[in-house]
């Protein structure tokens, strides 16, 4: 009984942290420490359990490549690469595409608070095409967040596959069909009734040029990656890529590789890890299996219901990652396709959708929209995508091995 309710409070712990903005890699260390000393451990124990985290190799691959990830992102940003990928975007698109693929654009640079990057980038086109302001809110929101559950360098995609030991790869491809309907039913209920003039009539057709340059980074880590090249060194050459196009010195690469790093997000993925290990030290699960098997609802709806309640809590995908994927692993040895489809879908609709929601309160707040108005069409939506995405997994996820 003790160990249930060391369980419990660990996850509460994590959750009212996290809700308080304290980082999460601090939140998950300290919901640790607790559900250890419930399960009766000493801290030599503690102590233990932390140096078999940092020694593993899959904490240091995952702590260098999410550390990595946002340099990269930050370097194209500041050499002006993201400027000229912008601009031949717009000349290369029609108004409709922009407002869509900008969003997307935006939301495949891990960047805190990116929402603000691409709502003043597609005001001008929404505002021709008739959107009120809290249409625009939900094509911001909606459009950026494809990158979770498709893009190589999503921070939570990598680190399920890492939790999970299959390929990032095989995940995407799980998810490219209901990531094309989650597309196409967001441009039906936001874009395609519009009645406005598409604002850009014209296309430039040697903007794609630009656009190529400026994304080309990213591509060639995605490439190498997929030609087998360890994705920390795939990111370390795309980094590389934008130095040599924008003619960057060796101090002035060294300045920008510092002001990239960010600290957090290193330790942040030291957190998910000595949660997860600690929940595998403690075999934490065995013990408290009998008590949730005498409640009578099944273990799989009893973390469908847990990860819907921390995606909506803590906002946070990859604290609800470190903390749904190690039980759900410790209490059924290994999990297939489709169940880490459904739990990782679930965590990733309570986040698009919570009052959390850093990406929804800050793009409310700049078209000074309102939430409620915007929950209107943004619930509904996300709900049908959410049963797509279940769907698909229910049936693609039992054939991709």
């Amino acid at each position: 009984m003790l160990e249930a309710l060391g369980l419990v409070l660990a996850f509460l712990t994590v959750v009212v942290l996290v809700m308080k903005k304290i980082n999460y890699g601090l939140a998950l260390t300290v919901g640790a420490v607790l559900l250890g000393v419930f399960s009766g451990l000493s801290h030599i124990q503690l102590l233990h359990v932390l140096i078999r985290t940092l020694t593993e190799r899959v904490t240091l691959d995952l702590a260098i490549i999410v550390s990595l990830i946002p340099v990269l992102a930050y370097c194209m940003k500041e050499t002006g690469m993201i400027d000229d990928l912008i601009d031949g975007v717009k000349r290369a698109l029609t108004g409709r595409s922009v407002l869509a693929i900008l969003p997307a654009l935006m939301g495949a640079l891990p960047m805190l608070g990116g929402a603000l990057l691409s709502a003043p980038l597609i005001d001008d086109e929404a505002e021709k095409l008739g959107l009120d302001r809290n249409e625009k809110s939900f094509v911001n929101v909606w459009f950026r967040h494809w990158n979770f559950f498709i893009y190589p360098l999503s921070s939570p995609l990598i680190l399920v596959a890492g939790l999970t030991g299959f390929s990032i790869y095989t995940l995407i491809f799980a998810n490219l069909l209901p990531v094309i309907l989650y597309v196409t039913l967001g441009y039906i209920v936001s874009i395609r009734k519009l009645g406005g003039r598409d604002a850009s009539t014209s296309r430039d057709q040697k903007a794609f040029i630009p656009v190529f340059v400026g994304i080309s980074p990213i591509l060639l880590t995605v490439i190498l990656n997929l030609l087998g090249l360890h994705m920390a060194l795939a990111l370390s050459a795309g980094i590389l890529l934008t130095f040599i196009l924008r003619r960057y010195n060796m101090r002035g690469a060294v300045k920008l590789l510092w002001k990239g790093f960010d600290w957090r997000l290193p330790f942040a993925i030291l957190g998910v890890m000595y949660f997860r290990t600690m929940v595998e030290y403690t075999d934490i699960f065995s013990r408290v299996f009998p008590i949730l098997s005498s409640s009578g609802i099944p273990l799989f709806l009893l973390l469908i219901l847990m990860a819907w309640t921390i995606g909506l809590a803590t906002a946070m995908p990859s604290a609800g990652i470190a903390m749904i994927f190690p039980v759900a692993l410790t209490s059924q040895g290994t999990l297939d396709l489709t169940v880490i489809e459904i739990l990782y879908s679930t965590l990733i609709f309570g986040y698009l959708i919570s009052p959390m929601h850093l990406c929804l309160i800050l793009t409310v707040e700049y078209y000074k929209a309102h939430l409620h108005t915007v929950y209107r069409k943004l619930i509904p939506t996300a709900l049908v995508s959410y049963l797509i995405f279940v769907s698909s997994a229910l049936t693609v996820g039992r054939w991709i091995t």
